[in-house]
C-alpha cells in the first residue's frame, strides 16, 4: 500500500517540475497545461496498462500486482505466485464473486476447477465455453488430468494459440513424467504469453511441476 502511495508522489513531484520547466522555456499556459494532462495519463493510466497487457518483465508484472492484491484478479495471479493451493483456490472463489463478466466467470471457473484437481467437472464445464480455443484448451486439461491423452492430444490439434499449444503440450508432458520436454514447453509458453497472461501462466505451470517433479527449481 505504501508503494502506491509512493508512486502518486512521485508522478505529482514529477509533474510540478515538468510543468515550471515547460513555463520557464516560454511556452503557453495552455499547452504546459495540455502536456502535463497527457504526461500525467501516460504515467498514471498507460503505464499500468502496459504493465498488464504489454510487459513481458514477470519481477515487474509481479511487483504491481503485489501493490494492487487487494483486487480479486491481481489477487488470484498475486496468489499463484505466493500463496498456497488454498490461497489459489479462494482467491478465485473471489474473482467469481466479484464478476459477473460471461468470460471471467467461464474462464475462472474452469481454473478453479483445475487447482481443484477436479477433472470430471472440467471436461463438462469446458464443453459449455463459447471460445473454442479455451473450449479446447480446458478440456484437453482436463484429459490429461485424468490420463486420457488420445482425447487431450485431440484437444491439443485444434488448438492454435501459441501459449495454449505449448502449455498444454507441457502439461501432457508432466503426466508422462518427461521433465526435460516440460521444461522446454514450459518455457515456450511462457515466451509467447505477455502481461499478467504471463505471469499467470508462469507461475501455474511452475506449481504443476512442484506437484509432478517433487521441486521447486522449475
Amino acid at each position: 500500500m505504501f508503494s502506491k502511495y509512493v508512486n502518486y508522489i512521485i508522478v505529482i513531484v514529477i509533474s510540478v517540475l515538468l510543468a515550471l520547466s515547460l513555463y520557464m522555456a516560454g511556452l503557453q499556459p495552455w499547452l504546459v497545461f495540455t502536456i502535463i494532462m497527457i504526461f500525467t495519463f501516460v504515467l498514471t493510466m498507460g503505464y499500468p496498462f502496459y504493465i498488464i497487457y504489454k510487459s513481458r518483465n514477470l519481477k515487474l508484472i509481479n511487483r504491481y500486482l503485489t501493490n494492487h492484491r487487494s483486487k480479486p484478479i491481481f489477487g488470484y495471479a498475486y496468489a499463484l505466485a505466493h500463496g498456497t493451493d488454498e490461497e489459489v483456490i479462494t482467491s478465485l472463489q473471489r474473482v467469481l464473486k466479484a464478476y459477473a463478466n460471461a468470460e471471467v466467470q467461464q474462464v475462472y471457473k474452469a481454473n478453479l476447477y483445475f487447482h481443484q484437481k477436479e477433472w470430471r467437472n472440467l471436461v463438462e464445464f469446458s464443453k459449455t465455453m463459447e471460445d473454442p480455443a479455451y473450449r479446447n484448451y480446458y478440456s484437453g486439461i482436463g484429459y490429461t488430468m485424468n490420463n486420457n491423452l488420445e482425447r487431450a492430444s485431440e484437444c491439443l490439434a485444434k488448438l492454435g494459440t501459441p501459449w495454449m499449444v505449448h502449455s498444454l503440450k507441457g502439461i501432457i508432458a508432466a503426466k508422462q513424467k518427461k521433465r526435460e520436454v516440460f521444461e522446454k514447453e514450459m518455457a515456450m509458453a511462457t515466451k509467447q504469453a505477455v502481461g499478467m497472461q504471463r505471469h499467470v501462466l508462469h507461475y501455474t505451470l511452475k506449481r504443476v511441476a512442484e506437484r509432478t517433479f517433487s521441486t521447486k527449481e522449475v
